[in-house]
């Protein structure tokens, strides 16, 4: 009889469990499975007397690096892998049997298969052989459908092709080349022999193993990224360059958490050229860039580093000569600064002949801060990607930067343009992106939808991103947040945040203004004399006149916020602001004056740079400055017959700020007679006589062993210079003040542009001991070693034993060592005026909480512009509707202008809830203002997870690699992180063919979803968060489970397989009570990745497979899974 699994006749496994009886049982297959051993034994053990088995050997003589519980797991599709822990232990506890003999063929492979059952009743007729194609699978025997053609022939009795396959089995039986021993070749080449039945049941035990959640958590990854890791690890030359890494002192000077990342970045630029590191402030950004450059300057590339001109000596400090602590690496590379970038600036330099560094040599170019770098229409950004990034045919860029998003995901787009060198499909061979100019304005649509949401999560965002922005995203940034890499390494620490000091300090009284609103309210009402266009009449071609009165309207209100700005920094810095727009609006009137007279031009220059200069607005004002400064000629204005109405609205606004003069000069002359009296501590200044009750408070608790540091930081250098000069008239020494544009000490008279040696003296534990290559060893560790250093100092090296001996304690500072200073000595920071980015106090806070520092807690205070959080965020609310209700033409913003204004007409409305919410936090606590409602650069790439598993298989490689598919634990959850109870399931498409030894799918879907198939988080990175959080759980899962249950396993099933429908297509109750189907998600995603040119998308069209077919339950291997409980 013919069975083929198809026709009417049996299928084998009917078959055998319709003919076999008592009796002896022998077989012979190239290839078995769990779930076949398991019929066997549920189906027929308990009649058989004897098993003999000739299995082919699974792994042929394999490498133990393979997988065999993979070819021996034929069937891992959604239900079967639910049920595989029950099938696991009967199949285990059958092969334990004593009348179960295996044997397997060496060398030889078994290509045979046959059943031959010989029954205890001595019966010819229940006799019976089955020989032809099937394996003992449940493919094989018909147990579940395959697409494979069977043949197999079928008879009963004792006929002579039943005695042939009887002989000729018992011929194979005792052949050499049937062993009841397995061999196995160790990566060494080494062989040893095993038990072939005990090695079966050993590799099968492994799946009813009750593995832990942290043991599954590494596996989704290995399942994820392995391939994406050993394709590196296993390139030999690769290999011998990072050999050559690890022996420099600055590789070996890194936390594993940066070695790790610094390996990564290396990936990144081999495979794309360009990699951005977006580590969280105080996470050691520059040693790490350090390795990386160490890494291509041994491969013989040039080195160029453009930073920030403030940063010039972190990055000169570590060059060859400089006796740094990396002195033995021989760093060499050439320094710019961003204001470097263009021709005549780079023409001066003297230390190489080819100035914009276009030679045929391969270079990396490493970009500090390179958010400064954001605007593709500045000539800085136009000069380094024009004249110098595509005149190289080998370059590599790394960016770094730790500025999360805040306005525009645009400011990145930009800095991918510099790592293509300007070219917009630059990334579609590499990842399928075709326009870069596309992707990210699709993805800024949805950044922007996102925030308009009343409470906007990350994970939401995620999920509304165009897959192919997340892939490039993925693939080329690297970023770290301080709670990704806590508690990773012993050693590597962080000082505690204690709680906030809030002082929320207005002016009493500053001449006859008795309060801070009643001061803004006296504000000039027009500000006339930076907004001549608005007089001008529109005979002129309209959009250019439009475009200037925008321009003027911008910068109007930029004024505005400079005042309220100023004010909120200090009485001193608003009397000086004021002075200088006083003055430009008396040079306006005198002009016309002079002009009516007959005795001027009647030109207005607009030159506003000095009021700019040191504020966090200058880069909107270079912006608004695009171009010649603009001059206003007075015949226009009076040929437009309003030339008195202009005069008249600056008379108006002249009696505004002259009446703020004449009250802040009294104010002034107050506080100037304070001083006279040496070492008052009182003052009219209610925020000066504060922060100086702060200090000596601080200094009166004695924290951190009696520490004495502290750093002030403002964001106007009148501010700074005021501070100091106060603070010194009044008795307080050891003091500083650094800016960008000059510093002071309190034992000199001289201004000096060289901070370094003052950061020596306040922070020289940092700055000195750690940062500097000295020839001292001592086998303490941390302060102790310290203390023994000084002493060695004091013998060794008088001149630095001088900035010891006579140091800093109180520094006072602009936002010029805000970014990249390492100033852990201190364990205070003052802000004694708070930016409307917050971000900038997460940059000042961040120079004193950072890794290994010496102080056990740090503070913080925070100085408020008014009685309470709401009345200080209500003023930039007041601002606006001043604007308002200016009568000005053009007052309403119009989003399409010339090229150069519209970039810079933003609707600020969106980030302001985000930059309110980080304020109010910013009362209660320093820690993780960039946290959860904070979208930062992290939230754009899954490297972490890549690194977190390249440590643990560094460690455990053979365990994930030989750890079966199918496997699954589960925990008792967070309610805040998985809210429903539920699987977090790992499905690979498409499911492992019969035999298949190394499967690479096609696709993943890592999904969350609870039992009614519903999704609980939307996308991968919220799951692998999700997964992170409850890694280190106790194993938890119910008993109905681990015994296979039917009703337990069912419910699974059902999820898994609602879920899978649901992708094909969604079904909607309506109204009358009928069901509505509708397209489901994978359609939907589908449809709007070919609407973008997704070249994934493409490919998946072409291969013509309609989606409800693609997603039925038997399509998807369940590779593994975790219980969710709460």
């Amino acid at each position: 009889m013919i069975l083929d699994n198809e026709n009417d006749n049996l299928k084998v496994h009917e078959w055998i469990s319709s003919y076999t009886e008592k009796g002896k049982l022998n077989i012979v297959t190239g290839y078995f499975t769990i779930g076949a051993l398991a019929w066997l034994s549920k189906e027929i053990n308990d009649k058989i007397s004897e098993f003999r088995l000739i299995l082919g050997d699974i792994v042929n003589v394999d490498s133990i690096d393979n997988r065999p519980l993979d070819l021996l797991n034929e069937n891992i599709t959604v239900e079967a892998a639910l049920r595989l822990n029950s099938l696991s232990q009967e199949a285990v506890n059958f092969l334990k049997q004593d009348k179960v003999v295996a044997k397997t063929l060496e060398p030889n492979f078994c290509h045979a298969k046959s059943y031959l059952f010989d029954p205890e009743n001595l019966d010819d007729r229940n006799k019976y052989f089955i020989s032809g194609s099937s394996n003992l699978t449940e493919a094989g025997i018909g147990l579940k459908f395959t697409s494979n053609v069977e043949l197999n022939i079928a008879e009963t009795g004792n006929n002579n092709q039943y005695k042939e396959l009887v002989d000729w089995f018992e011929n194979l039986w005792i052949r050499p080349q049937a062993h009841k021993d397995k061999t196995l070749i160790s990566p060494d080449g080494t062989k040893t022999k095993i038990d072939f039945k005990q090695y079966l049941i050993s590799e099968i035990e492994r799946i009813f193993i009750k593995y832990t959640p942290r043991e599954l958590y590494y596996k989704i990854l290995f399942e994820l990224f392995g391939n994406q890791l050993s394709d590196i690890e296993d390139d030999p030359n690769f290999n011998r360059q990072i050999g050559r890494l690890e022996n420099s002192v600055v590789f070996n000077s890194l936390y594993d958490f940066q070695k790790n990342g610094v390996l990564s970045l290396i990936r990144m630029l081999q495979k794309y050229n360009g990699a951005i590191l977006a580590d969280a402030v105080g996470l050691g950004k520059t040693w790490s860039a350090l390795a990386v450059m160490k890494f291509f300057q041994l491969q013989g590339r040039e080195v160029l580093l453009l930073c920030p001109k403030k940063l010039e000596h972190n990055w000169r400090r570590y060059l060859k000569h400089q006796d740094s602590r990396f002195e033995k690496d021989q760093f060499e590379y050439f320094i710019r600064f961003h204001t470097d970038m263009n021709e005549d600036r780079m023409e001066k330099y003297t230390d190489r002949a080819d100035k914009f560094f276009v030679n045929s040599k391969p270079k990396l170019i490493v970009i500090d801060e390179s958010h400064n770098l954001r605007n593709d229409k500045s000539n800085r950004y136009k000069f380094l990607l024009e004249e110098i990034l595509k005149y190289n045919e080998d370059i590599k860029v790394l960016l770094l930067s730790a500025t999360p998003i805040n306005n525009s995901l645009i400011d990145i787009r930009n800095q991918f343009k510099l790592i293509t060198q300007g070219d917009l499909a630059g990334y579609d061979e590499s990842l399928g992106i075709r326009n870069l100019e596309y992707t990210f304005r699709s993805a800024q649509k949805s950044f922007n939808e996102w925030k308009e949401h009343d409470n906007p999560r990350i994970g939401d965002l995620i999920n509304m991103l165009p897959s192919n922005f997340f892939t490039l995203t993925d693939s080329l940034i690297l970023a770290r947040t301080r709670k990704m890499i806590e508690g990773k390494q012993i050693g590597l620490t962080f000082p505690e945040k204690d709680k906030p000091i809030n002082r929320f300090v207005t002016p009493s009284q500053l001449g006859n203004f008795e309060s801070f609103e009643e001061l803004f309210e006296h504000f000039p009402p027009m500000l006339s004399g930076y907004q001549p266009s608005y007089y001008l009449e529109d005979e002129r071609e309209k959009n250019v006149l439009l475009d200037e009165k925008q321009r003027e309207r911008f910068l109007v209100k930029m004024m505005y916020i400079l005042m309220v700005k100023r004010l909120e920094s200090s009485w001193y810095s608003f009397y000086s602001t004021v002075v200088k727009i006083r003055d430009h609006h008396q040079n306006a009137l005198d002009i016309i004056r002079a002009y009516q007279e007959g005795n001027c031009n009647g030109k207005l220059d607009d030159d506003n740079d000095s009021l700019i200069d040191d504020d966090d607005l200058q880069a909107e004002y270079e912006e608004l400055a695009l171009g010649s400064k603009r001059k206003i000629d007075l015949s226009e204005i009076d040929a437009a017959g309003t030339l008195e109405n202009y005069k008249k609205d600056l008379k108006k606004d002249l009696d505004s700020l002259n009446n703020l003069v004449f009250n802040l000069q009294k104010f002034k002359d107050k506080i100037e007679s304070e001083v006279l009296r040496s070492g008052s501590l009182s003052s009219s200044d209610d925020k000066l006589q504060v922060l100086m009750s702060e200090i000596n408070t601080k200094r009166a608790k004695g924290a951190n062993s009696g520490n004495s540091k502290v750093l002030i930081f403002t964001v106007y250098r009148d501010t700074a210079e005021y501070l100091f000069h106060q603070l010194k008239s009044r008795g307080f020494n050891r003091l500083a003040m650094v800016s960008g544009t000059g510093s002071l000490t309190d034992d000199s008279d001289e201004e000096t542009k060289n901070f370094e040696p003052i950061l020596e003296r306040f922070a020289p534990y940092t700055k000195l001991f750690m940062e500097m290559d000295w020839d001292f060893h001592s086998t303490k560790n941390d302060l102790e070693k310290y203390q023994d250093w000084i002493h060695w100092i004091e013998q060794n090296h008088p001149k630095t034993f001088a900035k010891i001996h006579n140091p800093i304690d109180i520094l006072i500072a602009t936002d010029v060592l805000s970014e990249g200073q390492n100033l852990q000595d201190a364990d205070m920071v003052i802000n004694y005026d708070i930016h409307w980015n917050p971000v900038r106090i997460v940059q000042r806070f961040g120079r004193i909480d950072r890794i290994g520092s010496p102080n056990k807690t740090i503070f913080g205070v925070n100085f408020w512009p008014s009685n309470n959080i709401n009345t200080y965020l209500n003023l930039q609310g007041r601002i606006e509707h001043r604007m308002a209700a200016m009568k000005l033409a053009g007052a309403e913003v119009i989003d399409k202008l010339t090229d150069s204004f519209s970039d810079m007409v933003k609707d600020e409305s969106l980030d302001q809830r985000m930059n309110n919410r980080m304020l109010e936090k910013m009362q209660v606590t320093f820690e993780d203002l960039e946290g959860e409602d904070t979208f930062g650069l992290e939230d754009l790439s899954l490297e972490t997870y890549r690194q977190d598993l390249l440590e643990e298989i560094s460690k455990n490689k053979d365990k994930y690699i030989h750890m079966p598919n199918g496997v699954y634990t589960g925990f008792n959850a967070d309610k805040l992180i998985c809210p429903e109870n539920g699987l977090i399931a790992l499905l690979g498409y498409p499911a492992r063919t019969a035999a298949t030894i190394k499967l690479e799918y096609k696709s993943y879907d890592l999904i969350y979803i609870n039992m009614k198939g519903k999704l609980v988080h939307l996308n991968q990175k919220d799951v692998l968060d999700a997964l992170t959080f409850h890694k280190d759980r106790d194993r938890y899962v119910p008993n109905a489970i681990d015994k296979g249950d039917e009703s337990a396993i069912n419910e699974l099933a059902y999820a898994i397989k609602t879920w899978l429908q649901n992708q094909a297509v969604d079904e909607q109750v309506i109204e009358d009570g009928k069901t509505k189907k509708t397209m489901g998600k994978e359609i939907r995603n589908l449809l709007s990745k070919l609407r973008k040119g997704d070249r994934d998308a493409l490919s998946r069209i072409k291969q013509n497979i309609k989606a409800d077919e693609k997603f039925q339950p038997e399509n998807f291997d369940l590779i593994t899974w975790f219980l969710v409980a709460i």
